[in-house]
């Protein structure tokens, strides 16, 4: 998972976010204590992506999905998708949401599993004064 986290895939805007695998193996590790379910994708014996699914107030967010390089462009995400958003439908979500990078691979996994595109996200970054 930090493998994928680590290594953007390339398509649509980057993201000016850059965490470290240290940082974003600490981040999955505290999902668990805010009640977040997580799920791995696993091919020829090896983990080759997940994600994790929080359901609140009938709301399924989706979130923390990545896919080793390697394995991408192999319907790995679009698998992830389709088992978390069932499991969120039999717990009794009415709705689920999930954010990407804009123009992004996985912005078009998610439209093509039936999202639909409520708001662009506008990140500015400025170089401090010297």
């Amino acid at each position: 998972m930090a493998d994928g986290f680590a290594h953007p895939d390339g398509a649509g805007v980057p993201g000016p976010e850059e965490f470290g695998r240290d940082v974003i193996e600490r981040a999955q590790r505290d999902f668990t204590t805010a009640g977040v379910a997580a799920y791995v994708a696993v091919r020829d014996g090896r983990v080759v992506g997940g994600g994790s699914l929080r359901i609140t107030a009938g709301v399924a967010q989706l979130t923390g999905a990545a896919t080793a390089p390697a394995y991408r462009r192999r319907g790995i995400q679009t698998a992830l998708l389709a088992v978390r958003l069932r499991d969120a439908a039999a717990a009794g979500a009415d709705i689920a949401v999930v954010t990407t990078s804009p123009g992004s691979t996985s912005q078009q996994n998610v439209q093509r599993s039936g999202f639909h595109l409520l708001y662009t996200r506008a990140i500015l970054v400025r170089a401090p004064d010297q």
